[in-house]
């Protein structure tokens, strides 16, 4: 009878044990499906290396640099995990206003954070453009990552060796990566191909302008007397004008150029950019009292569209927006 019991006692014993057993098996099985691999940029100190990273968490403090950055997170709903932004010295984007009235500033203007600045915010993310982790800022993103804070550098803003010429459409890879981290991808997917859609509408809308008909266009940042200070062939600005059915005429070095450069090249168009410290009337002021531009076909035409500066920095909703309206300026004016 005590040996009865006794194997009773132990296969009961052991039948627990399985249960245990196969409950722990189950929450390891949940940690798994939670754990996230993402192979994104190093910064300017890595010359655009990939690097991959495991996320085994859902970021709950996060450093957003830049406002294009702010942007894509606001546009994926997880501005609640932001606790504070930073480089955020351009126009707001509007639609978003409110919820950039409600982000602390670690920092105000044009200035990156200090490492300490950074250390003492406690961040486990940090989302930004690529020139934040170069030697003179905060250096590489391996740094970070070795003291457990997660990194992500846009596409569109690490050195072109690594990414190739920029794109509007990396934006999309950015927002799902993104999605993927925070784990809103279904609460985010049907934003996603929406922006994806009207990326591809442009596409096509642009196939179907004739060569011919496509107006010859140049971006002009900055002015200073005898040189102007444009894009290169390899920044997004170019592939917007691509996208709104336009022709780059910015070449692979940009930077300051002669005057008579632009007069040669004599565009259609000009793209001119308006930042906050080189407001865009001031520019096109410049640009019409200038005896040698005034003479530019863009110019005396007065066939000129304006871009934000921030709207061709990482990409956002804010950057579609404005090839769209390119486009439709382009449709009505040429």
């Amino acid at each position: 009878m005590i040996r009865q019991l006794l194997i009773i006692f132990i296969l009961i014993f052991s039948m627990a044990g399985f249960g245990c057993s196969y409950q722990s098996r189950q929450v390891d099985t949940s940690l798994a499906e939670a754990h996230v691999v993402i192979k994104n940029f190093d910064g300017y100190a890595g010359d655009g290396r990939l690097i991959q990273q495991s996320f085994n968490k859902v970021p709950q403090r996060v450093l957003a640099v830049s406002e294009p950055v702010v942007d894509d997170l606001i546009f994926l709903g997880v501005q609640d995990r932001i606790v504070a932004i930073s480089a955020c010295y351009s126009k707001n984007y509007v639609p978003y206003e409110d919820e950039y009235a409600k982000l602390t500033r670690l920092t105000e203007g044009t200035g990156y954070p200090s490492k300490e600045a950074v250390l003492g915010l406690q961040p486990d993310l940090i989302v930004s453009w690529g020139s934040l982790f170069g030697d003179s800022a905060l250096g590489s993103v391996e740094y970070w990552q070795q003291k457990g804070i997660h990194t992500y550098v846009m596409t569109n803003t690490v050195p072109i060796k690594a990414s190739g010429r920029r794109r509007v459409e990396y934006l999309v890879d950015d927002l799902q990566h993104l999605a993927k981290i925070f784990r809103v991808e279904e609460k985010a997917k049907d934003k996603i191909v929406g922006l994806k859609k009207r990326i591809q509408a442009l596409k096509l809308q642009s196939r179907e302008i004739p060569e011919a008909n496509k107006p010859k266009v140049v971006t002009l940042q900055y002015l200073y007397g005898n040189e102007y200070f444009g894009r290169t062939a390899s920044d997004l600005t170019a592939d917007m004008i691509a996208l709104a059915g336009g022709i780059s005429l910015d070449d692979k070095l940009g930077g300051r150029k002669s005057v008579e450069y632009l007069v040669k090249l004599d565009p259609d168009m000009l793209v001119v950019i308006d930042t906050e410290t080189t407001p865009v009337n001031d520019k096109i002021k410049a640009l019409c009292e200038h005896k040698v531009l005034n003479r530019l076909k863009a110019v005396r035409n007065n066939k000129i569209f304006v871009v934000q500066h921030r709207a061709f920095y990482c990409g956002s909703l804010r950057t579609v927006e404005t090839v769209e309206a390119m486009q439709k300026y382009i449709e009505a004016n040429f």
